[in-house]
């Protein structure tokens, strides 16, 4: 069976050819650390939705599977995207419909968002330069 990532909302419906037959459906991903590393977050598009105001950064996600990631931000000494990102204490973002806002922010190049869900994380940064 081809699919496009493996995600933990990946399953397998198997039914007869007749009309009305028994259905049966299984999810072998949910319990499987690795559909909650590189492949999970390949899947999800991030889109800056910020106002253009200097004091808010928001970021709207959307994802093949239902998820609902922590976010918080963390601050880079340098641009590179391999760089670490250290975690701002007290800086859980609010999520509404996908959309994660925190507003009286200083907004900085190298202030990103650290999105957590399961075993993993993803850092995106929507001001970086370029």
């Amino acid at each position: 069976l081809l699919y496009e990532f493996l995600v933990p909302c990946l399953c397998i419906e198997a039914s007869y050819p007749q009309r009305d037959s028994l259905r049966s459906k299984r999810c072998p991903f949910q319990e499987q650390p690795d559909a909650y590393g590189p492949e999970l977050w390949s899947s999800v598009r991030f889109h800056d939705y910020s106002t253009g105001s200097k004091d808010q950064m928001a970021m709207a996600l959307s994802a093949s599977c239902p998820l609902r990631p922590r976010a918080t931000l963390c601050w880079r000494e340098v641009t590179a995207e391999a760089a670490p990102c250290h975690d701002v204490p007290n800086s859980t973002a609010s999520e509404e419909e996908q959309v994660y806002t925190l507003d009286k922010v200083d907004v900085h190049p190298l202030l990103c968002f650290r999105f957590s869900y399961g075993n993993s994380s993803h850092v995106e940064c929507p001001h970086r330069p370029g």
